[in-house]
């Protein structure tokens, strides 16, 4: 195993060396660290671990500290470079490529992969186990899709008649842009007429649901069993916590963020936090929980 100095790590990140030089080989948390091993956290001071060095914010001059801006960001960044993932470029003689589709030469396909016809899958993108692309799909730069994602199947959409409910085609696609995550198990609909999209730099957890014609802006973070009807607008730097549900034609302002469980059956306003069914300021859901709790004070919690 490779060593590297305290020394080294300061000079990686630009950071401020304090104590001595301190040998290290590994990484850990701050629990399970011991002499040989980088760690992180905010605030040094007065913590308790073995960790031989310390990347933080704010160092405790008794022991081997790396200061940097960003703790977390700086352990992540050196996980990266101590574990770095290689796919290559490579399509797995068991992935189904559709010879009209698209795929970069250094995309990564790995088995069980279909992309249907008029794919396209720009540089650098990794397409994990069983993930199926529908017709017209576009994947770009940078993507990494999970083990069983369903890109651009058919969204839910029925018209009532007297016989039942009669199937609308859905002709449209869905396009994902640059630097975009999809979890295991997601689901993104294509949409009728036009496109389903999923911006930039935008995060999907694991069992996510996007209806049709849902449009995602940048950066949006959305946790798992998260469901997102037909045509809902979520901007710019959305957070949503899991198991959120957002009704059709829904817009959900630039920055806001969605509380675990919530179910969004209104427009949420830029920068706005709700909570609760139906959705309503964090503030507000606040007050009535805590009014629930008086309804019946001699009620234990259990």
């Amino acid at each position: 195993m490779t060593t590297y100095s305290s020394l080294d790590l300061a000079r990686w990140f630009n950071g401020d060396h304090i104590g001595l030089e301190q040998h290290w080989s590994g990484v850990a948390t701050l629990e399970d660290a011991d002499v040989r091993d980088v760690s992180f956290c905010r605030d040094a001071n007065g913590i308790k671990s073995d960790a031989g060095v310390v990347l933080t914010e704010q160092p405790d001059r008794s022991r081997t500290c790396v200061v940097v801006k960003d703790s977390k960001l700086a352990f992540i960044q050196l996980i990266e470079r101590m574990f770095p993932v290689e796919h290559g470029g490579f399509i797995a003689p068991s992935a189904s490529i559709d010879p009209s589709a698209f795929v970069h030469a250094t995309a990564t396909i790995h088995p069980g992969v279909v992309v249907m016809a008029d794919c396209t899958i720009d540089a650098h993108t990794v397409l994990f186990p069983n993930v199926v692309l529908y017709p017209r799909t576009q994947v770009g730069a940078d993507c990494r899709i999970h083990a069983g994602a369903v890109i651009g199947a058919d969204g839910f959409s029925y018209h009532p008649t007297p016989n039942g409910p009669v199937k609308v085609p859905q002709v449209g696609r869905v396009r994902i842009e640059s630097g975009v995550e999809i979890g295991a198990n997601t689901t993104i609909d294509r949409a009728f007429l036009g496109e389903t999209v999923i911006g930039p730099n935008s995060k999907l957890d694991n069992l996510v649901h996007v209806g049709h014609n849902s449009i995602l802006g940048e950066a949006v973070v959305i946790a798992a069993q998260t469901g997102l009807s037909g045509s809902v607008r979520v901007d710019d730097g959305v957070i949503m916590g899991g198991q959120v549900g957002v009704v059709e034609h829904t817009t959900v302002g630039a920055q806001a963020r969605i509380g675990a469980q919530s179910g969004v059956t209104r427009h949420v306003d830029a920068g706005q936090t709700v909570l609760g069914t139906p959705a309503e300021s964090a503030m507000k859901m606040k007050r009535i929980y805590a009014a629930l709790r008086q309804l019946n004070p001699d009620d234990t919690d259990r």
